[in-house]
């Protein structure tokens, strides 16, 4: 395990002395979808809500959107800013915990909100794209970032930011304060999502730590021992004779070597501090297992 684990956490390779792992990878495709977006939304194209995902939608294009959503939104000054952070986080979980596991993560962070956007469409009726704020549906990576900064909080909690605050009150606080914009906004899909997605990350780091370990039980087995039947125990009073015949026979219980070894500390001590080191209760120690490794060679 530690072997795989350490093959999965060293980069692809090294382009002019940069490490190439698969954070690097995703990351590049961001900035690319930096350019595109500038480009759609200058167009004011079409395209926008076709690869942003939004329920109700009567094209089956919504699946593939599942997945570019993240890629596409409007530009501002701190969109460089928040695709090094994704970089910065996801590259910290990828060589702590390899590649796989990462890949893994993005993809349930990516899906966790979509499938609450459909559940609150399907179920009550709440359409992901219901006010201006969030026109184009989900759109972007702060639902993905937010989740990372949860992940990254679990897996390195008292991490310094800043070399004096741990990093899981700057997660705490960056909860907070998502979830109030959200409210702010009335955006509750959005809410939705972004617990959904917090808690899938927390829940997701938790299991993969837990698989490192040597005494891991798989989450399959853990289950099958919880809803198995538990055998009812019945509690049987012994018999009186059964508790008088161990009580007659308990001080015959000890075993001859026993007796002895016991005997070989207590002697050890008089040949080495003399008789006078013994107190009253080894005295009587000595003399009972004197008394009774003599009824053992009698027998």
């Amino acid at each position: 395990m530690a072997r795989y684990l350490t093959r999965e956490s060293e980069p692809y390779g090294k382009w002019k002395g940069i490490p190439i792992y698969l954070t690097t990878i995703i990351t590049a495709a961001f900035v690319i979808g930096l350019f595109v977006s500038a480009i759609l939304f200058s167009a004011r194209s079409p395209l926008l809500f076709t690869l942003t995902f939004a329920l109700p939608s009567d094209s089956w294009s919504e699946l593939a959107a599942a997945f570019t959503y993240p890629f596409i939104d409007e530009v501002t000054f701190f969109t460089p800013f928040s695709i090094l952070f994704f970089y910065w986080l996801a590259v910290g979980i990828e060589t702590h915990l390899g590649r796989a596991v990462l890949a893994r993560l993005l993809v349930l962070l990516t899906l966790v909100p979509v499938v609450a956007a459909a559940i609150l469409w399907f179920v009550f009726g709440v359409p992901t794209a219901a006010l201006g704020a969030a026109r184009f549906g989900l759109s972007g990576n702060f639902l993905l970032s937010a989740s990372l900064i949860i992940a990254f909080a679990t897996l390195y909690p008292n991490t310094e930011m800043g070399g004096w605050i741990p990093f899981k009150w700057v997660a705490f606080a960056c909860f907070v304060c998502g979830s109030l914009m959200q409210i702010s906004s009335r955006y509750w899909v959005g809410l939705i999502a972004l617990w959904a997605g917090c808690l899938a990350a927390f829940l997701y780091i938790r299991h993969a730590v837990e698989m490192e370990h040597d005494d891991y039980v798989p989450l399959a087995v853990r289950l099958r021992g919880f809803f198995r039947r538990k055998p009812k125990l019945r509690v049987v009073r012994r018999p009186e004779h059964v508790k008088y015949r161990d009580r007659q026979h308990a001080p015959n219980e000890r075993s001859a070597a026993d007796i002895e070894a016991e005997m070989d500390g207590l002697l050890d001590k008089i040949a080495k501090s003399g008789l006078d080191s013994l107190t009253g209760a080894e005295r009587k120690r000595l003399e009972k297992a004197r008394e009774a490794l003599l009824k053992k060679e009698r027998q």
